[in-house]
């Protein structure tokens, strides 16, 4: 990989900086990497040298046995920790576009010079030399005696190329050699790998195919058909092409291996989408994942982009999808099932708009047109239920709710299924419709059990019906989940306090007053039922009347106690219990203490003697 430095003109001291430590090269001029120690390398060289040191099983060992971490790998250099993901590797381009200049003008001349080539120019005209028939052999390399030689040439620089990742100009140079020699198979076989290595299966198939039609023993060029066939989604296609080659190469195991693969990648493909329509999308995507170690072509991705959304799981379907389009914007299904994710994600306005761009593309897409009929009237359900309860028309918002789900036929695990379930319990739970709000909350929580507003209703419902603690349970689980959400926790708080007001005693029953009685009445009353379960009363009676006669008397001093002081009566009334009532009544003593023995312009105090 590099440049040899023997066809280098410029003084070794000065290109000395620039050449790569592990190929002892002058580096690859539109792929060099710089490294944060401020050395250069070959891309590839460095590349392969990374992947070389995460292997090394000795020192994975070493590392197991001291219980640490694998080494990383080193600066070939000076020994200095490389890691592409903090940033220690990064493009001499980029970082430090001077010297990549620099590198660009270092004098060298044609590495063909052996065929009689006496260019000679910078470094950055090499790739641009030897593609242009008129520079290179001043025009000579087409002529019969010269250009089987000089194809030859060309496609020697092509692999140094390719092997130093420069897919672009492999190609480059594999096209020269298939121009002043057109009948040799291997140049359109080693360009078809460089483009598929640049993702352009079309144009390697069709290189593939010309090297058969010149070579059809030519193992490498079947096997590259089948693989760029595959590419293309196209996996029948590439198992016939196998078949066709296992005859004409008899005996290549490399092509039978492949055929099994292809084989049973096929199979997995028709399975999957079997269980996608019987409605399996779990099943469906362990099928498809085995197909994405395989391949990772549109076919597979998108199989598995369907089950996800089949699950629910939109974010991984919408990251698959995606993958999709960037190798291919012309994909009518990837917008498609991209489409659906984001629908059922509840953003209806990107969803709609990758629908319409898959039936811009085709407008007979079976699956598009009945995608986007649902989901236009899933969002349109969903926006009427919201308008309807906005103007407090509940059961309208009901009927909206519903038919949004009932339209969008959304999975259970959707984040659609979960907010339209979440917000017609909200509009049932306005309706006082407490069971029914409580069954959607229950399957909007199955459904994502993180999904707050459904906890908030839940809760909600369950305190109208009377059981704080289930509701308090309830939000206790969430605020587990999340325990920093401060509206969580108000919900929470507020649940306990009903929890707690709940189990209080009724001290207007035990003293059988009204809420309204004056001190006057509710003195007379203590009195009244003082006289009716004094012990002294029930000094004659079985072990059990006296303890009922003394916690009844216990209660009644106890009622009298707080209700007897106006502001204890009044937090009583607000719904606290006796234990936040003493809290509060001490807090508000201290806080009136701490103010009246403040000094001030009168000379005032608190009126203890001690101020």
């Amino acid at each position: 990989m590099g440049f040899p430095l023997s066809d280098v003109l410029t003084e070794s001291d000065l290109v000395e900086e620039f050449t790569c430590k592990i190929c002892f090269n002058l580096v690859e001029y539109t792929h060099c990497s710089y490294t944060q120690c401020s050395h250069v390398f070959c891309e590839a060289c460095l590349s392969d040298w990374q992947e070389h040191k995460s292997n090394d099983l000795d020192a994975a060992a070493e590392a197991a046995m001291n219980g640490s971490s694998p080494p990383a790998a080193r600066c070939p250099t000076c020994n200095a920790s490389l890691t592409a993901a903090d940033a220690t590797i990064s493009s001499l381009k980029t970082t430090v576009p001077l010297a990549w200049r620099l590198l660009g003008r270092v004098k060298c001349r044609c590495p063909l010079h052996g065929s009689g080539c006496a260019w000679q120019g910078d470094y950055s005209e090499v790739n641009a030399h030897l593609t242009n028939s008129q520079s290179h052999l001043a025009g000579q390399d087409y002529s019969a005696n010269a250009a089987q030689a000089n194809a030859e040439a060309l496609k020697d620089q092509g692999n140094a190329k390719f092997q130093a990742h420069a897919y672009r100009e492999a190609i480059q140079l594999y096209s020269k050699a298939i121009s002043a020699a057109p009948g040799v198979a291997a140049y359109y076989g080693n360009r078809g790998a460089a483009w598929l290595m640049v993702g352009a299966a079309k144009e390697c198939a069709d290189d593939c195919r010309r090297a058969i039609s010149l070579d059809p023993a030519y193992a490498k060029g079947h096997l590259r058909l089948a693989k760029a066939l595959c590419e293309m989604s196209d996996v029948a296609g590439a198992e016939v092409a196998l078949q066709s080659a296992a005859g004409k190469c008899a005996g290549s195991k490399e092509i039978s291996e492949e055929l099994n693969k292809m084989r049973t990648l096929a199979a997995l493909l028709v399975e999957g989408a079997r269980l996608m329509a019987a409605g399996e999308p779990a099943t469906a995507l362990e099928l498809y994942t085995q197909a994405l170690r395989v391949t990772q072509c549109a076919a597979v991705t998108l199989g598995a982009a369907r089950a996800e959304t089949g699950l629910g799981r939109c974010d991984r379907a919408m990251r698959l999808t995606l993958q999709v389009i960037r190798n291919d914007p012309s994909n009518v299904q990837a917008y498609a099932v991209r489409g659906h994710a984001l629908c059922l994600k509840v953003d209806f306005d990107q969803g709609m708009k990758h629908l319409k761009e898959s039936l811009r593309l085709d407008p007979d897409h079976a699956e598009a047109q009945r995608l986007h009929r649902r989901m236009k009237r899933a969002g349109a359900a969903l926006e009427r239920g919201r308008a309807a309860v906005a103007k407090r028309d509940f059961d309208d918002a009901v009927e909206g709710f519903t038919e949004s789900l009932d339209a969008a036929d959304a999975p259970a695990q959707s984040p659609l299924a979960a907010t339209a379930l979440a917000e017609r319990a909200n509009a049932h739970l306005r309706r006082k419709d407490y069971d029914a709000s409580l069954a959607d909350c229950a399957r909007a929580i199955a459904s994502q059990e993180d999904h707050k507003p459904a906890y908030f209703t839940q809760a909600t419902a369950l305190l109208n019906l009377g059981k704080p603690q289930e509701a308090a349970d309830s939000l206790e689980l969430l605020l587990r989940m999340d325990p920093s959400d401060e509206t969580v926790r108000r919900h929470h708080e507020k649940a306990v306090f009903e929890v707690r007001k709940s189990k209080r005693p009724d001290y207007y029953a035990i003293l059988g007053i009204s809420s309204v009685a004056s001190i006057v009445e509710l003195k007379q009353a203590y009195k009244a039922r003082c006289m009716e379960w004094h012990p002294d009363r029930h000094a004659t009676k079985s072990d059990e009347e006296k303890a009922v006669a003394e916690a009844n008397f216990k209660a009644l001093g106890e009622a009298l106690e707080i209700m007897e002081d106006q502001m204890k009566r009044q937090l009583y009334d607000e719904g606290y219990d006796k234990e936040a009532i003493v809290e509060r009544s001490e807090a508000a003593r201290r806080a009136a203490h701490r103010g009246g023995c403040g000094s001030g312009s009168g000379g005032g105090g608190c009126g203890s003697g001690h101020c």
